[in-house]
């Protein structure tokens, strides 16, 4: 059994205090209005009676589960991961794939890695034929997902004078989770201007990222993202057919996961790029986060801070300015 947390901005469903899941539209209120919780899943499989809900407030709401993980995360020594999922993915869906990803470190790692599992799920309409309302929820969910980073940072800054957990906390955004995490961006900027944005990750990681492959080069994109964290890995894959479909039947530009950055040597010294074609194949080819043993132990290796040339199976490709993963013998 899993506990896996979460923040939703979508319509609950059953209405009142306790829904038993969460719809595919935004919340009536506000395209900001941010639900947190937990929920249970067993075998797999999310228990919908598990699922609570939390009040509609800070201090009933969002600082009692972050004060519930500080404590788990001091007393367990357990890392905390955030994880934004992408296109064609449902509430329920979600919350399973975060529980398999939790249960796939552990098991790569001999159960010695397994941290707290925190989804942020946008209103995905769990259908493959609509990338294109995907898009734009993905979009329009950004100023929930920027009042959340902010709840957490008001939260951090109120716990600095406490003991230090000395825990990491991370985020990983797949496929058109990296196109929530841009728009995430811009609400931020226009709250704090040109100021800078607080770190609050110690590494964020894109995988199979369905976003332009410039995106770190322009503001209105990813160019700040490096401001949240201290190391950003771009995992991409080349033989990514669900990017190509979107960057050929969709009309969008060369996708940052099936090529990577457009301009490596000119991206921040944070930015790690981790070629992973080598090792990724069949059904793996878009969800080789979870579904690669490779690149599982790489990633693990990531979010435990590893220096980047250091970790095993990795060459170096100066002119491309990235890491290669390579089979190991």
């Amino acid at each position: 059994m899993s506990i896996i947390y979460f923040a939703t901005n979508r319509n609950p469903l059953n209405g009142g205090a306790n829904p038993t899941g969460f719809g595919s539209s935004f919340a009536t209120a506000n395209l900001g209005d941010l639900r947190f919780g937990r929920a249970e899943v067993i075998k797999g499989k999310l228990e919908p009676s598990s699922i609570e809900t939390l009040p509609d407030n800070p201090d009933q709401g969002s600082k009692v589960l972050l004060k519930e993980l500080r404590k788990k995360m001091r007393k367990k020594s357990l890392d905390s991961l955030i994880f934004i999922h992408g296109f064609n993915v449902s509430f329920k869906g979600a919350i399973e794939s975060a529980a398999k990803l939790s249960d796939r470190f552990s098991q790569l790692s001999g159960n010695t890695y397994q941290p707290n599992m925190f989804v942020f799920s946008w209103p995905s309409n769990g259908k493959l034929l609509d990338y294109g309302d995907d898009r734009y929820d993905a979009k329009a969910s950004g100023y929930a997902f920027a009042r959340g980073l902010a709840k957490l940072s008001e939260f951090l800054k109120e716990s600095a004078g406490k003991k230090n957990c000395h825990q990491k906390i991370n985020l990983i955004a797949h496929s058109m989770g990296s196109y929530v995490l841009r728009h995430t961006l811009q609400a931020a900027q226009a709250i704090h201007g040109d100021s800078l944005l607080q770190r609050l990750f110690d590494n964020i990681v894109l995988t199979a990222a369905d976003e332009d492959d410039d995106a770190f080069e322009e503001t209105h994109k990813l160019a700040r993202l490096p401001e949240l964290s201290k190391s950003i890995t771009i995992y991409y894959n080349t033989e990514d057919r669900a990017l190509d479909i979107s960057d050929i039947t969709k009309g969008n530009p060369e996708r940052l996961g099936s090529s990577g950055p457009r301009k490596p040597h000119q991206i921040s010294g944070k930015v790690i790029i981790v070629d992973v074609s080598e090792v990724v194949n069949g059904v793996a080819e878009h969800s080789y986060h979870v579904e690669s043993d490779p690149v599982g132990m790489d990633l693990i290796a990531v979010l435990q801070g590893k220096k980047p040339d250091s970790i095993p199976s990795r060459i170096y490709v100066p002119h491309a300015n990235k890491f290669r993963l390579v089979k190991s013998n």
